[in-house]
């Protein structure tokens, strides 16, 4: 086996390496990177030719990782930790001056909370930058598990050893509607009253949707669903548009019920369980200094939310 000089951790090969592996192909990790396939390829050649094996195995139109590569992407991921945190270490020194704060969230707080959030942190710290990636509870827990981004804010998180919750907020979870829809006016409702009416029903991989469809199991209710869909966005979309009834926490919703645009109106039912929104990092990797005040940030959000939950 050739010479492997230590240049081959500090160039792209290796984050090249680590996302055609993530995504299972050359030309989806190029999109993901914003950068040509042929640099990814060539990237991916020159360390096959350095370290003198085959790191992917073609199958079909996509590729797998070899053996080789398995164990390849065991270590450079880790190595790839480690430079980030000798970065932000150095990062560190210049106080907050720069830096990078990666963060997972769902969808539900993308256009509420973390808005805010991110807008009041950048006017401090201009030269801060944030990364925010946006899916669905079970995406953003495995990135935070992973720890490929500093912080995450998601529902129902597990209770894994690495992670820690610094903070909890349970939601009630209401039914959305247009402000002129005949529950509007309601300051309650039951779901055998939504039922009334036309549904956009939130899929089971969400969270919410999750636990509507045990609690509509619960009181052995059998709802005639119209739109069923993984898209929180959708759902509003099609209460202020075509007026059915959606589901939301007033988290989700808060921008449209200040514009007057949607009405929230709390669930009440014996075994409809709070959403619990949940603030964690990873505690196998010490946060930095931008990370860490990007916490505080959001840990001060939440208090503030909670006082209008309550």
């Amino acid at each position: 086996m050739k010479n492997k000089s230590a240049h081959v951790f500090y160039s792209p090969a290796l984050r090249y390496f680590v996302e055609v592996a993530k995504v299972g192909s050359i030309r989806g990790a190029a999109r993901k990177l914003n950068v040509v396939s042929s640099a990814v390829n060539r990237q991916i050649l020159n360390l096959e030719q350095q370290f003198e094996l085959q790191l992917f195995d073609r199958v079909g139109r996509g590729i797998q990782l070899s053996e080789a590569g398995s164990v390849l992407l065991v270590h450079a991921r880790r190595a790839l930790r480690d430079f980030d945190s000798a970065l932000e270490a150095l990062d560190d020194l210049s106080g907050l001056k720069r830096g990078v704060v990666r963060v997972a969230i769902v969808e539900s707080i993308a256009d509420t909370l973390m808005t805010h959030v991110v807008s009041k942190f950048q006017q401090i710290y201009p030269g801060i930058q944030v990364e925010i990636t946006i899916g669905s509870s079970l995406q953003v827990m495995q990135s935070i598990t992973d720890a490929r981004v500093h912080v995450a804010l998601g529902f129902n998180a597990p209770n894994h050893e690495e992670l820690t919750h610094v903070k909890s907020q349970e939601l009630r979870i209401g039914a959305v509607v247009p402000p002129d829809h005949k529950l509007a006016k309601q300051k309650s409702c039951t779901l055998l009253e939504c039922m009334e009416h036309p549904m956009a029903m939130p899929s089971v991989d969400l969270s919410i949707g999750n636990i509507l469809d045990q609690a509509m199991v619960g009181n052995d209710l059998s709802a005639r669903t119209i739109i069923k869909t993984n898209s929180l966005r959708f759902m509003k979309s099609l209460a202020m548009q075509s007026g059915y009834v959606a589901f939301q926490t007033r988290l989700g919703m808060d921008a449209e019920r200040q514009a007057g645009n949607l009405v929230f109106i709390p669930i009440t039912e014996p075994k409809l369980p709070k959403d619990q929104l949940v603030l964690v990092t990873n505690n196998t990797h010490e946060l930095s200094l931008a990370p860490s005040t990007f916490v505080t940030y959001l840990d001060e959000a939440l208090n503030h939310f909670s006082q209008l939950e309550a």
